[in-house]
């Protein structure tokens, strides 16, 4: 009996907490496109999934925000800019094909592979609820020939291209987004925290 007593309170206790830290900001005012920023902006850290457009598959991981600019580029908006690192696992379709003995040409499918993306992030704050970025950098491509382990005879290598994309965030609160990306080399639905 204690222990489901127990248990529904440490049920109780989790939905208040996650309640608290979910709640919509609409009581704020913190945030207006037409009003410059004056506080200090929180790191964030992103977690996310989604379909990677190279090899059609899945990309998911995590990204760390730094803001660079407190208030962004444009002076009379509520607008920032971060600059923005993570790591990416991928499963995809690997395109090409390993040269065997005899010139032969061995297709070998979906792999494991990793990226490395490096992006400005410039994010602008319509109000508590709602804000729209843009981003541009670049990414470090491990594909899956490479922990397959490969050699010189692979048509693909590390490679690094340019990323952009566009998105939004439905902020939950002060602590938790909802984000969605567009763009290269992947679409992606994730959780942003503000750190601080």
């Amino acid at each position: 009996m204690t222990s489901k007593k127990n248990g529904a309170l440490a049920l109780a206790l989790s939905l208040a907490v996650l309640g608290g830290i979910a709640a919509p900001g609409t009581a704020r005012a913190d945030h207006q496109i037409d009003q410059p920023f004056t506080g200090t902006r929180p790191f964030q850290l992103e977690f996310h999934g989604g379909l990677a457009w190279y090899g059609f598959g899945f990309a998911g991981g995590a990204r760390f925000g730094i803001p660079l600019l407190q208030n962004g580029f444009i002076p009379s908006l509520d607008n920032a800019v971060y600059l923005n690192f993570g790591v990416d696992a991928y499963f995809v379709d690997e395109p090409g094909c390993r040269v065997r003995g005899g010139g032969v040409c061995t297709y070998d499918g979906y792999g494991f592979a990793m990226g490395f993306p490096v992006a400005l992030h410039w994010e602008f704050y319509f109000n508590d609820m709602w804000s729209a970025f843009a981003e541009i950098g670049f990414q470090v491509f491990l594909p899956p020939s490479l922990f397959r382990g490969y050699g010189a005879d692979y048509t693909n290598h590390i490679g690094q291209w340019v990323i952009a994309a566009v998105g939004g965030s439905l902020h939950l609160g002060d602590v938790v987004a909802l984000t969605l990306r567009v763009g290269n080399p992947y679409i992606s639905f994730g959780i942003t925290l503000n750190l601080g």
